[in-house]
């Protein structure tokens, strides 16, 4: 990696190798070959290396990654995709295809006894919430949802789900469809039958809801935001996030340095949340007491993958990258290479030591 593809804005001098803990990443990439792969990384601060521990071949890319809540994680098949992985603490894999027609959506949520995912029926590219077992992941419900192009599903402290509809019309293939309205909103479900009970929408008609992370005190409810304006210009100066409070849906700042596409967001050390703006090359951090501003703490190729993480008894954030992962926190900043030529996917976890 050469010293020119990562420029560190505002960091403080590394940490200590002694206190420097190593990280166990799970994450989805494409080799040099082209094989699809869901793979956990060891992440080594004090060694300055990255090996790759176990890897699974996939059938087609991946998006979504979750924890199980018990050491393992699910994987979900990006958009027209129909698989589910499900990968045990102990490495064993478990595979669920999709009945018929049915595609994922990319995304999985283990709530109460269920497993939730965003589907599509792209018979007619409307856009559902199914229901499957966490254990055997068969099928359970299935739900229609008033609009298409469901993404990323979080849960309220009540219960309740929060769906991220994007709003995108696409063709079965999961390409986009251009010239209709777009019409993405942010639903929250009753989660016993899927029924809608209240919907929230930007003024925006042209910006697409994406991803959700909520803030570390659960407070608010960040949503990474899509640009899909005609003309370039709108595109490249609209807004990157949207704040959620439980009432209201809300855009803290209007344009920015993103090119108007945030890839992934997470919780921020200290408050507020960090995103990748991934076609600018950039991880942008905004925090409440600078509501109306983004502060760049890092200059990335292709940076997309966000992970909150402890290290050294403090917050910090991972990025994942073209070329390698990074850590970023008030106390310093590290970066290491990938150990072999991979482009990673969309999302990461980080797995119990």
């Amino acid at each position: 990696m050469k010293r020119r593809e990562l420029l560190w804005l505002g960091a403080a001098p590394l940490l200590a190798q002694a206190d420097a803990p190593a990280h166990r990443l799970a994450l989805a990439w494409r080799t040099a070959n082209g094989r699809d792969q869901l793979g956990v990384l060891n992440l080594d601060w004090a060694e300055r290396r990255v090996d790759v521990e176990a890897a699974w071949d996939l059938p087609s890319r991946a998006h979504g990654l979750i924890a199980d809540g018990a050491g393992g994680v699910y994987a979900v098949a990006a958009r027209a995709g129909d698989w589910l992985l499900h990968v045990d603490a102990d490495g064993n894999p478990r595979w669920a295809r999709q009945d018929g027609p049915w595609r994922f959506n990319g995304h999985v949520l283990p709530h109460g006894e269920g497993l939730f995912a965003t589907e599509t029926d792209p018979r007619d590219d409307t856009a559902h919430l199914a229901l499957r077992d966490p254990r055997t992941l068969a099928l359970r419900a299935r739900w229609p949802l008033a609009g298409r192009d469901g993404h990323q599903i979080v849960a309220e402290r009540d219960g309740s789900l929060l769906l991220a509809l994007g709003g995108l019309p696409r063709w079965p293939d999961g390409r986009k469809r251009g010239g209709e309205a777009i019409a993405s909103a942010l639903l929250r479900i009753d989660p016993s039958n899927g029924h809608e009970s209240a919907r929230w929408a930007l003024a925006d008609p042209d910006i697409s809801l994406r991803h959700l992370a909520w803030s570390h005190d659960g407070r608010q409810l960040g949503v990474a935001l899509q640009a899909e304006h005609a003309r370039p210009e709108r595109r490249e100066d609209a807004p990157l996030l949207a704040l959620f409070d439980g009432d209201r849906l809300s855009v803290p700042v209007i344009g920015g340095p993103g090119l108007g596409y945030a890839g992934d967001l997470c919780a921020a050390p200290g408050g507020g949340f960090v995103l990748s703006a991934q076609k600018a090359g950039l991880g942008l951090l905004w925090q409440p007491a600078q509501s109306e501003r983004w502060t760049r703490i890092a200059e990335l190729t292709e940076p997309c993958a966000l992970q909150d993480a402890w290290h050294g008894g403090e917050r910090a954030v991972l990025l994942v990258a073209g070329r390698g992962v990074a850590r970023w926190q008030a106390g310093g900043a590290q970066m290491l290479a990938w150990p072999q030529a991979m482009v990673p996917d969309n999302h990461a976890l980080v797995l119990p030591a």
